[in-house]
């Protein structure tokens, strides 16, 4: 346990450092300005806009619990808990730590962490096909009134990417080939039972009849964040319209996938960079109002309340039912994988190829 403890500490320090390297880079004083004349009242909207963007991002993780049948074995209280706890687990480097979640979901419900593990990673594909079709949407809606200049191939690649891996799994000889490759390998192949269990839940969870609703769920909860960063930009005389809502769910989405490939702890600094810069490039033109200065202060509040004030809620409700999570049974269970080094007794036997 006191190693992802350690880990989501790390990646706080880092954010931390991060952001003061920010600050010498922009002109304090008139971000500091900024923020004091701000209409901090605008924010309330957000705020309630953020929790309904979270109601339909745990109807994805607890649609995925019914998938590998751990729904009914868990309460929907206890659920919800981890869910909004697992919120903190995202600042760890490269987010290693919310394997946390599945192992809490094994001590609650009994489902192996190999059968549970990937619908950790199927949300932030989920939400990632959201974004990236929100974002052909924008483009094609807004037509020629979107210069969006090289972020137009991020788009592209994006997509390609998630595509490719959403076909790849399909692919059940191709990947059996691998897994028999590993399992014919010294030292790794104890690790075959586990790794075709982990194959054959993630077969299952990426069904595209499981992936149609779930990537609603999740474009509804972007849509929430869209509209939440359109009434920030609000905040700085930017007049609402059709056009700068477009431009927004194109910003929030292309930094949301930045943020996500960059590694970077919850994207610490990196959705703030891209954010502002898009402000400049997609905004900018249409809007005289849209400075630099007012870039970077609407990317620091959009990067707030889109990640930190998230991560901070986590944090309280882990603190808060802190019993219900991290139980004896959990620390007697990491103890296992460690020794186990992440073996059949950790993950269970599930996997076959039926």
């Amino acid at each position: 346990m006191a190693k992802y403890r350690n880990r989501i500490l790390i990646g706080f320090g880092i954010g931390f450092v991060i952001y003061v390297g920010l600050l010498l880079l922009v002109n304090t004083d008139d971000l500091i300005r900024n923020l004091q004349i701000y209409p901090w009242a605008l924010l309330v909207p957000v705020i309630l806009l953020k929790f309904v963007s979270w109601i339909f991002r745990f109807l994805e993780w607890h649609y995925f619990l019914g998938v590998i049948d751990a729904q009914d074995k868990i309460t929907l209280f206890d659920s919800i808990v981890l869910f909004i706890s697992g919120f903190t687990m995202a600042v760890s480097p490269g987010k290693v730590a919310e394997v946390l979640k599945a192992v809490i979901l094994k001590n609650k419900t009994g489902v192996p962490i190999a059968k549970s593990a990937p619908v950790v990673i199927a949300e932030r594909v989920v939400d990632g096909l959201a974004v990236i079709i929100l974002a052909f949407m924008a483009v094609f809606l807004a037509a020629d009134a979107m210069q969006l200049g090289d972020y137009r191939v991020l788009i592209y690649v994006s997509a390609g990417l998630l595509v490719f891996g959403l076909i790849a799994i399909r692919i059940r000889p191709l990947a059996y080939f691998v897994l028999d490759v590993i399992h014919k390998l010294p030292l790794v192949h104890r690790v075959y039972e586990p790794l075709v269990a982990f194959y054959e839940s993630s077969y299952e969870i990426f069904r595209p009849r499981h992936m149609v609703p779930t990537t609603f769920f999740g474009m509804v909860a972007a849509l929430g964040d869209a509209i939440g960063f359109v009434i920030i930009l609000s905040g700085f005389g930017i007049e609402i319209t059709w056009l700068l809502f477009l431009q927004a769910m194109v910003i929030v989405s292309l930094s949301s996938a930045i943020g996500a490939l960059s590694g970077v702890p919850n994207g610490a600094g990196v959705t703030e960079i891209s954010v502002s810069a898009m402000l400049m490039i997609i905004v900018g033109p249409q809007n005289p109002l849209m400075t630099p200065t007012i870039a970077a202060t609407a990317a620091l509040i959009e990067g707030f309340f889109h990640k930190w004030f998230r991560v901070f809620v986590g944090l309280a409700v882990a603190v808060i039912f802190r019993k219900r999570l991290f139980s004896a049974d959990l620390e007697a269970t990491l103890i296992e994988m460690e020794q186990d080094g992440l073996q059949k007794q950790a993950f269970g036997t599930e996997g076959s190829r039926a």
